[in-house]
Formats: structure tokens, C-alpha cells, sequence
């Protein structure tokens, strides 16, 4: 039961009103999304989609079972230079149909053996960089669908090709970095006032930085003199994250590169009421003029912590207000990241601090939070959100997954470090996950400042100062090949799976960031480029004018 080989590719068709199968939730998604292949009931056939819900709803009521694979990524929106892709039903048996061609669209819902099910997604015309072909595929009893790749191997098993669907993206890793927005006057407190105790420099928010890189000011690194920390100086010069002018800069040189996110830390400080805390950065990003080039999350730290009359906490009095401001400032902007099935995203750093100064997670208290941001969320939205927790999230708190952010390895060696991430992603079983790639970590920096000088003995600086000896871009290579090898091999749930998030954009006084520097200019942003075949961009910028 063959249907008419395909045409050739045709040329760019709107869809007709009301025929896309994806949630309107899903539909805000504009990245290139998986495609899901199921077999169908009493394997019969075969049955694709781009939507997530859709495919809960195909294993849910209509019995199919999904196929772990990798067909490639489609976009749900027509672009520039796409065409769609249909999907049809067959009448008389469970089994499903796709194809590129308007011709044999019309020919077979004609005959009355098909019906049109509308646009499954849009595939590129022309190969753009990235993209590879995606075939029919049939062996007169079934049809599959097909990537390049693996073409050859369908025909040794009696499949022939029917014909060209169009260019897919055969990976599409959506990667980001966190953002850590303290580098202006409202920022780090105890930061500021350690600068200016030990190197006697008013409303310095570098300090450490800017000594040890000699960038400036004398020279002073300290017990390790002969280190080169030249490249602890952003290429943009030392900024101030209030200013828009600094965040257009960034999200310039990050969109170059073909990043899709920051992912800004975000605090509260329970004080007076309860308020945001440390978000300049994340103000100027909505304030830049370019910000819809990139899109964006929050990522709550309720850290047990205390500086003065400022905490990270979150009471339990305090929650519903809380949640109430990151759903209303925050998930309601058009350019929130959101997950390919498209909840936004909401990554919690850390939930110890929620309920009160705790030191481990109060599972009620966080659970209360979660609760009331889906709620509020429900109410603004009209949507759920996915939550997420760094670290593997406690039962009955009300996450929906994990990520992870920064890591250093209690071996101190980064390449011990890289060796053993995939072990470190096992440990968050087979729930949805965020990977991480950590650049670096090193926090001599803050040495006098923030952390009290150990003297020279080398085991005491090592005691006191987290640090790898053996990071270099090389490694760092190798980690995003590790990271890459992971989600190729995944069999997690597709909602975040192909999602990559880098420490960090700028964590400088902890040694963790690809932003481009002085020393290196772009030579992280160009290897993460390089090595997840982001294609997106025109390349990164160091210092964009």
C-alpha cells in the first residue's frame, strides 16, 4: 500500500487557519523542536508529531508506543525560504502518512483512502547550515520517516524512497548561560565593602578581578604571582549590568554565537516585606533594545544566607507574593523561555531557603511554593509552568525535573571532572534534565575581600579556595562532546532533553564564563558554537560596537 512517490520540493504554502496540531502553548516555541515518531496500536503503522501533548494524548487514549530515536528537529512557524510538512490519516487503517507535496496531498484526501490532518511542521527548502535532508521512506506496507543519515540503512531493509520531505536539523541543541547580575552598585554588599577594606577602592564591584588581571591597577595576584589571569577582564571592559547599554552589548555577542537563553539568578530578601533582591541585570535585559534576539528564565536561589540585614530566604508568609512577582514580571514576557512542549521554564538554584533559614529542603514549604506559582500562573497564563530543581529534587516537592549549574570536582581536576559528567547526569535517573557544562571554576579572586588570606602554605590556600589547575579549552571541547554523547544516547523525556546550559555567562569572581574577554576574546562562545553546531547567529563578536 504505497501512496504517489513525492515531487519535488514545493515552494512555500501558508498553512490553513486551524490545521497546526500543536497547543497554543506550544506554539510560542519558535526554536526547532523534536520530532516524535509512535508506533501505532497493534503495530500497524506508523504515526509523527511535533507536539508533545499531542503524543501523551496518542500513547494515553489511542494506545501507541513512542520510538526512542533521533529523527531531527522541525519548526512549528513557517520562516524564510520553508514549506510545510502535512501529515494524513488513513481511513481504513491505523497508520499515518507525510508529505511535502501540495500534489499528492490533494490526490490522496481525493480518493478518500486519507484524511488531511494538517500541517505537522515546516522544514527548510534549501540546506541551510546544520540541516540535513529528511526522506520518505516505504516498504509497501508502511511508511516511515527518514533522516539522511540513515537512508542507506532503510534500503538494506527492502525501504525505498519515495522522496524528499524537505532540510530538518538532525540535532538542535538550545543552549544557554546563566547570568549572574551583581556587577553594579545594588550588587554583592559585602563585596563592595571588602574592596574597598583591602584595596581601598569605593563602590568597586570588581575588586580581585581587576587585581589580579593587572587591568588598571597594580598587579596583585597574591600567593600566585606567576599565573596569567589577563583574561579575567570582560572584552567590553569592566561594565556595570545596570546600564541597558552593557545588556545590549551581551545579548550581541551571545545571539552571535548562537545561545539562546540567559538564565538569570534571581534573590529575595525577606526584609521590610519581602522584595527582589540583586536584579539590575535582569532589569537592563528587558530593558535593552535588542532583547528579543535571545529569550530568557529566572532561576529562584533561596539560599540559606545572611549579610547584614540582607538574607536569601523565603518565609512562609512570604511565598504567595514571591511567586505572585516572578509569574507577573517575569513568565508573562513574549520572549520567557519556555520548554519544547511549551511550559515556561522556572529552574530553582536552591530551595533550602524556602519556609526560613532551613538547611535542608523543608519538602512542604517548597511544595507551597511550587503550588502557588502554577496557580498564579493558571490565572495570567492560562498555562502550567515546568519547575526544575539543580540537584536531584525531593519527593512530593512539586518539581517537574532537574537541572544542574555549576560544578567543581572534589578531585580539583577539571578533566576528572569531564571524565565523570555523564555519571553526575545518571545520578538524576530518567527525569527530565537540563544539562550543564561548566567552563571553569576558580575563586582565588576573592581572596582578602571575601575569603580571609590563608598565608603561603599551599594545603591552607587549597583549603580555603576552590580551583582546577588543568581547565583549558581543550578539556572544555571535550565536556561539550560529553554533554553531546549524552542527549544522543538519552531516554529522557523529550520536553527539555536537548536543552544545554553553560556556567556561566559571567560568574568572574568564581572563575566561571564564557562572555568573551580581553585575553581570549571569543574563544569559548566560538568552541561551544563549534562543538554544538549552533547556527543561529553570525558568529560571535568580542566587543560589539
Amino acid at each position: 500500500m504505497a501512496a504517489a512517490v513525492l515531487g519535488g520540493l514545493p515552494g512555500a504554502r501558508p498553512a490553513a487557519a486551524g490545521t497546526s496540531v500543536a497547543t497554543s502553548a506550544e506554539a510560542k516555541v519558535t526554536d526547532p523542536v523534536p520530532l516524535l515518531e509512535l508506533r501505532t496500536a497493534g503495530h500497524t503503522g506508523w504515526f509523527w508529531t511535533l507536539s508533545q501533548v499531542e503524543a501523551a494524548k496518542a500513547q494515553q487514549e489511542h494506545g501507541m508506543t513512542p520510538l526512542r530515536g533521533n529523527l531531527g528537529f522541525l519548526r512549528r512557524q513557517q520562516f524564510t525560504d520553508s514549506h510545510p510538512v502535512y501529515r494524513l490519516r488513513a481511513t481504513k487503517k491505523s497508520t499515518y502518512l507525510v508529505t511535502a507535496s501540495e500534489t499528492e496531498r490533494r490526490a490522496l484526501v481525493d480518493s478518500g483512502d486519507f484524511a488531511d490532518e494538517g500541517v505537522l511542521g515546516y522544514a527548510a527548502e534549501q540546506r541551510l547550515p546544520g540541516t540535513e535532508m529528511l526522506y520518505r521512506m516505504s516498504n509497501g506496507a508502511e511508511w516511515r520517516v527518514v533522516p539522511a543519515a540513515r537512508q542507506a540503512e532503510f534500503e538494506r531493509r527492502g525501504y525505498r524512497t519515495d522522496g524528499p520531505l524537505g532540510y530538518a536539523w538532525p540535532t538542535y541543541y538550545r543552549t544557554g548561560a546563566i547570568y549572574f547580575a551583581t556587577f553594579d552598585d545594588g550588587g554583592n554588599r559585602q563585596l563592595i565593602a571588602g574592596t574597598k577594606r583591602v584595596y581601598g577602592r569605593s563602590n568597586d564591584w570588581w575588586g580581585g578581578l581587576r587585581d589580579f588581571a593587572g587591568a588598571g591597577v597594580e598587579r596583585n595576584a597574591w600567593h600566585w604571582p606567576n599565573e596569567d589571569f589577563s583574561d579575567l577582564q570582560p572584552a567590553i571592559g569592566y561594565y556595570d549590568d545596570s546600564d541597558p547599554e552593557t545588556l545590549r552589548k551581551q545579548i550581541t555577542q551571545a545571539a552571535g554565537a548562537g545561545l539562546r537563553y540567559f538564565s538569570f539568578y534571581w534573590y529575595w530578601n525577606p526584609a521590610n516585606g519581602g522584595s527582589e533582591n540583586y536584579i539590575e541585570g535582569l532589569k537592563s535585559f528587558l530593558k535593552a533594545d535588542n532583547r528579543m534576539d535571545i529569550d530568557f528564565n529566572v532561576l529562584p536561589c533561596f539560599h540559606p544566607w545572611r549579610d547584614g540585614d540582607v538574607s536569601l530566604s523565603l518565609p512562609q508568609e512570604q511565598i504567595t507574593r514571591a511567586a505572585n512577582i516572578i509569574v507577573d514580571t517575569y513568565l508573562t514576557q513574549p520572549n520567557y523561555l519556555r520548554a519544547n512542549d511549551g511550559r515556561p521554564i522556572l529552574g530553582v538554584c536552591d530551595a533550602r531557603g524556602i519556609g526560613g533559614e532551613n538547611t535542608t529542603i523543608d519538602v512542604a514549604a517548597t511544595k507551597r511554593f511550587n503550588d502557588a506559582v502554577r496557580e498564579r500562573a493558571r490565572q495570567k497564563l492560562g498555562e502550567d509552568v515546568m519547575i526544575v530543581l539543580n540537584g536531584g529534587p525531593p519527593a512530593g516537592a512539586g518539581f517537574d525535573g532537574g537541572q544542574c549549574l555549576g560544578q567543581f570536582d572534589e578531585s580539583r581536576s577539571y578533566r576528572a571532572y569531564v571524565d565523570t559528567q555523564r555519571n553526575f547526569f545518571a545520578r538524576y535517573g530518567t527525569m527530565p534534565l537540563i544539562r550543564c557544562a561548566t567552563s571553569n571554576f576558580d575563586e582565588r579572586p576573592r581572596i582578602g575581600i571575601l575569603v580571609p588570606d590563608p598565608g603561603p602554605d599551599e594545603q591552607k590556600q587549597r583549603d580555603s579556595f576552590r580551583w582546577y589547575d588543568d581547565a583549558t579549552l581543550a578539556e572544555y571541547e571535550r565536556l561539550l562532546d560529553t554533554v553531546k554523547a549524552d542527549i544522543t544516547e538519552s531516554s529522557r523525556p523529550p520536553v527539555v532533553d536537548n536543552f544545554v546550559m553553560l556556567y556561566a555567562w559571567n560568574e568572574w569572581h568564581e572563575g566561571g564564563f564564557v562572555e568573551p574577554n580581553k585575553r581570549d576574546g571569543c574563544a569559548y562562545l566560538d568552541a561551544t558554537r563549534r562543538q554544538l553546531r549552533l547556527t543561529t547567529g553570525s558568529g560571535c563578536v568580542a566587543n560589539p560596537r
